[in-house]
């Protein structure tokens, strides 16, 4: 062995050392990046997992632990009839809604016909829709038209074959009782035994109405719902890509009338006032063209009235109002649409089921442009129950006002939604429904992405809001936004803007009493206040998740929320990227609470992915904590990349080719930059953010050719703009030299008598030599403290102020004292002028 080591070459020695010097070294390199990189491309579902892990947890243990099948016969008070299959799966696997969530917030990129289709698949409705390609003739519109109303007549003969007289008269008085709650008379709010009397008899009665809506055919409802709607979503795009047919109808409206067919055809003119009320007869079909109208729009009830209609808006800024339920984009065992084209609307319903609303059948509101306001009661604005309600608005800022049950709304086999594409939208709840049974000071909303059961009889529906682009408000006070209650499914998927979620109580991601609620905004500075039960909340089996993408957001909530489970309930809420705030006024039951009361026990998951967050209390940001008996809170501290640094990123990207127009023909400048200093000053002076990379390009090019640049902004002293004086403060720092010299060849000039300046130019001079803290102009600023005019002497004073003069000129220091001291004796009764001499005298007298 010793002889085999002594003939080893030294060199390869070293070789062999250096080999495995560089492979330790890649090996940390490589390490290092994939540890960077994985940092900043981390998994958000491998972070949940080991969050789970931290707490003994597993996806598994993620559901809600019920058994579907409806047996009254074992408990009474928990049936579940007519669960929908796809809450009965977000039940079963909440965690699943992540990608339900990001599927379903693409339906606002579909066509009208899909989104429909979709609707339908998820009360399993879809075998007998089909879409068709219709071929209309304008010569014989009216023939097609009167042909497809005819069917209306047997879809009623079909209902009444289906109900009683005596059934039809009881839906016709009690329907609306599945929607309202019996606080209408006043003295039942404090007397007990009248509350609980009213009580039962709307609960009885609420039941004995879903029962008789059992009993329609509602797989052939729907379908002769999509074949009208078919028909004439097609006769629409037919009308729009023949706007010559217009010009048949220019004179006057025509009206056709008469047992089986009521059409209105109105012209292009402005201010036409169309009260239904004033004809013997409501319409089926009105064909607007154009021009500013009014409708009044009223129906009569279900018993004398079939509630068919269909309105096709082409243009003009229109008002559309009704007393009447049902009545406008509002179907009640039938089918009912409204489409229009453009226009700055205003739809107003004062009887309820308007607007995108449905019992027995499909309600479409669908509006492609314009800044609208949608005001309805209740049970409108995309509401659904045994059908589908929808309201589809592609563009524009738009308002949402109800009361109640509204706003993407969905009872039992029923789905209800708002699409929204595009616009600052506002979705605002007029609150009317007192919430007696918790407070008097607070209103039922179940508004905005909301589902609702009857309780304990039948499961609920569906409610959604889908929202793209654009800085949102959503304002609830009790069941809100991305909530449900028995059975039912709720949700709101924002896909971009800085939003504002405001609701009291069971709100923003809270699945109440065997349901489930889901909130998810993929981007903006989000703001979410609540008082509790919210944040990502499940109560009493119910699972609640918030999930919040991208942003800088804040969280504020009382209690029992920001991730919070309560009575075998699972609440979440993860926060993937940004400086965030949280805020509690309750900690002990928030940000990952949960608890083992109850047969199961609640879980509480809180898990923000990245960035400096901020607590209200200190501490917390970077951790891991089992912050309750079954909760858990996750803190992670990766770095946001890219990191966020404004409110929604957008900079007007340089282009330093100055774009140059010869002889009526546009070019690029060879030159790189070939902007004037003028140019360059008006784009250092601009303090808009969206501008703030020009902003910094000028202020380059300015500095870097400073003679010029002092020249120039001198030239400009006598501004009235602030932003000018802005840009001269920050060049006095940035080209001191340059601007002393120049401002020095003033003050000779001015003091020789051989240049004249205003007032505002002279001061102006002052500030600014001040600011370059130079010393140069010492003598010519205590000349000026002589001049007649005040305002020119506390230029000159406040300037002396600020230069850093030599401390060993005694001489220089002997006069200025001398003379800020005169002044100072004068005792003006100008208190600037005061203060700039105090200020002055600060910077040459040595507190002894």
């Amino acid at each position: 062995m010793k002889k085999l080591i002594n003939n080893i070459n030294p060199r390869s020695q070293t070789l062999v050392w250096e080999r495995k010097i560089f492979n330790l070294i890649l090996f940390i390199c490589c390490f290092t990046i994939a540890t960077f990189s994985f940092s900043q491309q981390r998994d958000i579902n491998a972070l949940l997992d080991g969050t789970l892990r931290n707490r003994g947890l597993t996806r598994e243990d993620i559901t809600i632990p019920v058994e579907f099948f409806s047996t009254a016969e074992k408990n009474p008070t928990n049936d579940v009839k007519l669960t929908l299959p796809l809450v009965k799966d977000m039940m079963t696997n909440p965690l699943r809604s992540e990608t339900w969530l990001d599927s379903v917030g693409e339906w606002g990129n579909l066509n009208i016909q899909n989104i429909i289709i979709n609707s339908y698949k998820l009360i399993n409705l879809t075998e007998d829709v089909f879409i068709t390609k219709y071929e209309f003739d304008k010569d014989s519109l009216f023939e097609v038209i009167y042909k497809q109303l005819l069917t209306k007549r047997d879809q009623k003969n079909s209902f009444n074959q289906i109900y009683k007289f005596n059934q039809r008269r009881f839906l016709d008085d009690n329907l609306l009782l599945i929607f309202e709650d019996s606080d209408s008379d006043p003295s039942t709010n404090i007397d007990i035994l009248k509350y609980n009397t009213e009580r039962d008899s709307s609960i009885s009665k609420s039941k004995h109405v879903m029962d008789l809506l059992l009993n329609m055919n509602l797989k052939k409802q729907m379908a002769d719902s999509w074949q009208n709607f078919d028909f004439f979503y097609n006769l629409y795009i037919y009308l729009l890509e023949h706007p010559e047919i217009s010009s048949s109808y220019s004179q006057k409206p025509l009206i056709i009338t008469d047992k089986d067919r009521r059409i209105l055809i109105s012209t292009g003119d402005n201010d036409n006032d169309y009260t239904q009320s004033y004809y013997s007869v409501n319409f089926d079909v009105i064909i607007d063209f154009g021009g500013n109208d009014r409708y009044t729009i009223n129906k009569n009830n279900i018993n004398n009235e079939y509630s068919f209609a269909c309105i096709i808006d082409l243009a003009g800024n229109d008002y559309y109002t009704t007393s009447s339920d049902f009545a406008l984009a509002g179907a009640l065992f039938s089918s009912s649409f409204i489409f229009d084209k453009a226009g700055d609307d205003y739809y107003e319903s004062k009887g309820t089921g308007n607007l995108g609303a449905a019992i027995g059948g499909l309600g479409l509101l669908y509006d492609e442009k314009g800044n609208d306001t949608y005001k309805g009661i209740s049970f409108s604005i995309g509401a659904g129950c045994f059908g589908v309600g929808l309201l589809v608005d592609r563009e524009g800022n738009d308002f949402y006002i109800a009361n109640s049950y509204s706003q993407g709304f969905g009872m039992t086999q029923g789905v209800g939604c708002v699409i929204d594409n595009k616009g600052n939208d506002s979705y605002l709840v007029d609150s009317r429904s007192l919430d007696i049974g918790r407070y008097n000071d607070h209103y039922v909303s179940m508004c905005q992405g909301y589902g609702l059961g009857l309780r304990p009889f039948y499961a609920g529906g569906i409610g959604l809001i889908i929202e793209g682009e654009g800085n949102d408000i959503y304002n609830t006070d009790i069941f809100g936004q991305g909530g449900a209650y028995w059975y039912s499914l709720g949700a709101i998927v924002d896909k971009g803007g800085h939003d504002k979620y405001n609701g009291y109580q069971y709100s923003q991601g809270a699945g109440i009493h065997l349901a489930v609620g889901l909130l998810k905004d993929y981007d903006g500075w989000d703001f979410y206040q609540s008082n509790g039960v919210s944040q990502g909340c499940g109560h009493d089996f119910g699972f609640g998740m918030l999930w919040d993408v991208k942003g800088n957001d804040n969280y504020s909530a009382y209690s029992l929320s920001q991730g919070a489970g309560n009575a075998d309930g699972i609440g979440i809420l993860i926060d993937e990227s940004g400086t965030d705030g949280y805020l509690n006024k309750y900690p002990a039951n928030t940000r990952g609470y949960g608890n083992p009361r109850r047969e199961y026990g609640s879980i509480g998951v809180f898990l923000d992915a990245s960035g400096s967050d901020y607590y209200s209390n200190p501490g917390y940001d970077s951790t891991f904590i089992n912050s309750s008996s079954w909760g858990v809170f996750t803190d992670y501290d990766y770095t946001d990349l890219p990191e966020q640094v404004s409110g929604d990123n957008f900079k007007v990207q340089l282009d330093t080719n100055k774009i140059t127009e010869t002889s009526g023909t546009k070019g690029r400048d060879p030159l790189l930059g070939s902007y004037s200093t003028e140019e360059y000053f008006m784009m250092a002076k601009t303090i808009e953010p969206r501008f703030s990379l020009w902003q910094e390009y000028g202020f380059q090019k300015l500095i870097e050719d400073s003679t010029n640049t002092a020249n120039y902004i001198v030239s400009k002293f006598g501004t009235t703009d602030h932003r000018d004086v802005q840009v001269f403060r920050v060049l006095s720092q940035k080209i001191q030299w340059s601007i002393a010299q120049v401002l020095l060849d003033k003050f000779r000039l001015y003091t020789t008598g051989a240049g004249v300046f205003t007032q505002a130019e002279l001061s102006m001079m002052c500030y600014i030599f001040g600011e370059t803290k130079d010393p140069l102009a010492k003598d010519y600023l205590l000349q000026l403290t002589y001049d007649e005019n005040y305002r020119l002497r506390s230029s000159a004073i406040n300037a002396l102020g600020k230069i850093k003069y030599d401390t060993t000129d005694v001489e220089f220091i002997n006069k200025v004292t001398t003379r800020l001291s005169e002044l100072a004796a004068e005792h003006s009764d100008k208190k600037l002028y005061n203060k700039d001499i105090a200020f002055a005298l600060g910077n040459y007298i040595t507190p002894s």
